[in-house]
């Protein structure tokens, strides 16, 4: 069972809910943008995979043809030195749906399992340092209960964490929901035609075999910034002081960002 990461940045074309900047490839592109959104992908994104503790997997992710070349160049690069070049599949693509380019290249380059766990990764967001060991079970899990060769099923942790920046400060807050984009994998058949960017994620319950998890212990971070690239909800649970030495052991990354932004929960203290 593979478990591969499915990542999008920057990509100019269609994969659900479409932001202002996602329409106009000057917004898309724009060095500003692309400046911040590096930060928020090296520092959170990446750095969650690079703290996995079962390093046995791969991330695709896909961008524009249309980039700038010195980003391009970035993406490899970066992608290249934190994951290293046999987990770090960085590929551009011409305007589409996204789903048929992780699609295809998972049929063409990542085949040499029968069965892939496809999971959703915002290029802002982060997974717990035990995300891929804990999946690839339940992976494993739902690959057991299968009978043919078609069936598949969608797999969501829905207990979770958002970051809301705020210029120099974040909240970290708590965050239940099921079925969103974070914590979301596909379990299936390899050389399957399914891919998660092919169906709204709000309605996966209602037209797919689908299993919700729902618990105490946080698997993703949902970052909430001024760039997000798709709407942006959270509530007023605030992470309290006490609890943020479990969650900075599952989120390493926030021993950096600490030193970047000053977080609400333990401004509280």
């Amino acid at each position: 069972m593979q478990v591969v990461f499915q990542m999008r940045y920057s990509y100019f074309g269609k994969s659900g809910w479409r932001s202002r900047a996602s329409r106009d490839p000057a917004r898309l592109f724009s060095e500003e943008r692309l400046s911040k959104r590096a930060y928020f992908f090296e520092k959170i994104a990446l750095a969650s995979l690079t703290s996995q503790q079962d390093e046995d997997f791969k991330l695709v992710l896909l961008s524009s043809e249309g980039l700038p070349d010195r980003h391009k160049t970035y993406l490899t690069e970066i992608c290249n030195d934190m994951l290293g070049s046999h987990r770090a599949h960085v590929i551009f693509r011409a305007p589409q749906k996204a789903g048929n380019c992780f699609r295809t290249y998972q049929h063409d380059a990542l085949n040499s399992e029968d069965y892939t766990a496809q999971v959703v990764l915002d290029d802002d967001d982060a997974v717990s340092c035990d995300f891929v060991d804990v999946m690839r079970r339940e992976a494993l899990a739902m690959r057991s209960l299968f009978r043919t060769e078609d069936d598949y099923c969608y797999v969501s942790q829905a207990q979770g964490l958002s970051a809301v920046f705020d210029n120099d400060a974040y909240q970290l807050l708590h965050r239940t929901v099921p079925f969103n984009t974070q914590g979301l994998m596909l379990v299936a058949r390899t050389r399957t035609r399914r891919n998660p960017f092919f169906t709204a994620h709000k309605r996966i319950a209602q037209r797919h075999p689908a299993r919700a998890i729902y618990g105490n212990v946080p698997y993703f971070i949902r970052a909430v910034h001024d760039l997000n690239d798709s709407r942006t909800m959270f509530g007023d649970d605030l992470v309290q002081p006490e609890d943020m030495a479990d969650v900075m052991t599952r989120f390493p990354l926030l021993n950096a960002l600490l030193a970047d932004h000053a977080p609400t929960a333990l401004a509280a203290e």
